[in-house]
């Protein structure tokens, strides 16, 4: 028995040196790259020139495509038409007060209901008939409020009234085909690579939009280009971001983002002046704003594909050829060994199993879960939040457009943090002080006089949600390795748009049930938000994982209440400037 036991013994000391040995070998050959893309310029003219064209200008054009769809599913103002007014003198107002009934509040007027008589014309006579007039439905369909639309997908097709869940189905089927797009393209773009997902993820986007132009009339083919031209809104956006992370030093991941996410608010600005200037005629304004996305195709030979991607696939010599252009560029060349650095990175690659491979350790898994539960989170609260804020009165393009600026400061002051107190600290604070003002919101709501305090509070977390929105970005290509870092950065949009169905129904509680009700609910989505947040792993200054073996030891040595070690980053900082002289 003691033979038995001393020989299992040493088996298990063997097989663990051995495995220690492998670790070791491979984590040489990652240094070896490393040193090969400090070498050949991490912080160069070609990151420059990539992040500022396809991180910035490509996604404000892309983003621009991504939310037009919504415009165009507005809903304005609209009433039964009655026959008749043409042959009077009557201004609008005038006819709906002899014709449409007044809704609840006694102000407005009814959607989808008139009054059953067709003696119109005298006004002596209506009031006579008023009180013997009963009240009917709709009954020679309706006219619609063109102050700022002249038209739109529900006025052109009447989805109104008894067919208002036409637009509502519409939106859910955007939603659906962005969360189930985004897997599959996540997943894609680790098995194909990045640059090709990329600009199959364009086109499919344009020209679903675009047919959906064509077949407004049939309502189910609309449905399905609405999920089609969603499904691949994630991919247009993450695989440049992955692209341009894996290019670049570890300092310029958060400039990446604010890039990335400067792109995006100017996107939405730019779409609310092309919706002005078509004068809310849909088809225009979709045609418009989604043709220029194609403009990436004119500079297909700019976007490289990923070349760690490349190294941990195997495919050496296309790796090469782009480490070449991106030295070329920089204005270095490339070392003798390039060659055999990267056969051993392809002797090294690690095999996967695309979003699966997301869960093959307890940390990976657990990073996974925390990671998606807080773009979920702050996803929901940040839509929520805009159909709150969305129903103001006024011009509905400014009331867009201001929407959209009061998130520049929110991505400045979200880098500037971030890049100090560490990722989980600015959006686990973040996340509390938004959960605060919400509870606030629920003291001052009934009081009429407070109404501008109930506003400053709902603009300030929008303020704090947009922090939120842009660390979650950032964390979320920071956290996995090289080999599912597209499959797992897609996920947690995946679960986005799966319960990003849920926001438009929060809101409908503040006039169902009762108008604290939907700030009650954000207040405990943020607060659980807070608890992810710092329950992760601090990336910054980290070394980001590069294997599912390097996953499942990330962050296993940190301490929860500790803060980024600027010592690490300072010491990287000159280890690059030093390999770079």
């Amino acid at each position: 028995m003691k033979f038995v036991h001393r020989v299992t013994s040493f088996s298990a000391r063997f097989k663990k040196s051995y495995e220690m040995a492998v670790i070791d070998s491979k984590k040489q050959e990652r240094d070896e790259f490393d040193e090969l893309m400090v070498h050949i310029g991490v912080n160069g003219k070609f990151q420059l020139r990539f992040n500022l064209l396809f991180n910035m200008l490509f996604v404000l054009i892309f983003s621009i495509c991504c939310f037009n769809v919504y415009i165009a599913l507005t809903v304005p103002g609209h009433w039964c038409h009655v026959p008749g007014r043409n042959e009077t003198n009557y201004t609008i107002e005038e006819w709906k007060e002899m014709n449409i009934p007044k809704d609840e509040s006694g102000y407005g007027f009814r959607k989808c209901q008139m009054y059953n008589t067709t003696v119109t014309y005298n006004r002596t006579i209506f009031e006579e008939l008023e009180e013997h007039r009963s009240i009917i439905d709709c009954q020679h369909g309706w006219e619609y409020d063109t102050t700022w639309y002249k038209m739109t997908v529900p006025t052109q097709e009447d989805w109104v009234c008894d067919k208002e869940l036409y637009v509502a189905n519409s939106l859910f089927a955007a939603r659906a085909g962005e969360a189930l797009g985004s897997l599959v393209f996540g997943h894609l773009g680790d098995t194909m690579g990045r640059r090709p997902v990329l600009f199959i993820a364009v086109a499919t986007m344009v020209v679903g939009r675009c047919l959906s132009v064509l077949v407004s009339g049939t309502y189910y083919l609309f449905l399905l280009f609405c999920f089609i031209g969603n499904s691949s809104v994630v991919t247009v956006f993450v695989a440049p971001l992955v692209i341009g992370v894996e290019l670049s030093s570890s300092e310029k991941r958060s400039h990446i983002a604010m890039l990335q996410f400067f792109g995006w608010t100017g996107g939405t600005c730019t779409l609310t002046v092309l919706a002005w200037i078509t004068g809310g005629e849909w088809k225009a304004m979709l045609l418009v704003s989604s043709l220029p996305s194609l403009l990436i195709f004119t500079l297909h030979k700019m976007f490289p594909e990923s070349p760690r991607w490349l190294a941990s696939s195997g495919k050496t010599a296309e790796c090469e050829k782009v480490l070449s252009n991106i030295a070329h560029v920089n204005g270095n060349t490339l070392p003798e060994n390039t060659f055999t650095i990267l056969k051993k990175a392809d002797q090294a690659k690690e095999g996967h199993f695309g979003v699966g491979s997301l869960f093959s350790s307890w940390r990976l898994a657990r990073n996974t879960f925390l990671v998606c539960s807080c773009i979920v989170l702050c996803h929901l609260i940040y839509y929520t939040v805009i159909l709150q804020v969305t129903g103001m009165s006024g011009n509905p393009y400014l009331n867009f457009f201001l929407q959209a600026v009061v998130e520049f400061p929110g991505f400045i002051l979200g880098r500037i943090i971030s890049d100090k107190l560490g990722r989980r600290w600015t959006q686990g604070t973040a996340y509390m002080l938004s959960a605060l003002c919400l509870l606030l919101i629920t003291t001052v709501t009934q009081a009429g006089s407070l109404q501008w305090l109930v506003t400053s509070l709902v603009v300030g977390v929008k303020f704090l949600i947009t922090i939120t929105v842009y660390v979650g970005y950032l964390l979320n290509t920071e956290i996995y390795p090289i080999c599912v870092r597209q499959s797992g950065s897609s996920v947690g949009f995946t679960g986005s748009g799966t319960l990003g169905v849920v926001a438009p129904y929060i809101a409908y509680l503040g006039s169902a049930v009762g108008v604290n009700y939907p700030y009650f609910i954000l207040a405990g989505l943020a607060l659980l938000g807070a608890v992810c947040s710092l329950l992760l792993p601090e990336t910054l200054n980290e070394k980001l994982p590069e294997t599912l073996a390097d996953a499942a030891q990330f962050g296993l040595n940190q301490k929860f209440w500790s803060l980024p070690s600027r010592q690490r980053g300072q010491m990287k900082a000159t280890e690059l400037k030093t390999e770079e002289l």
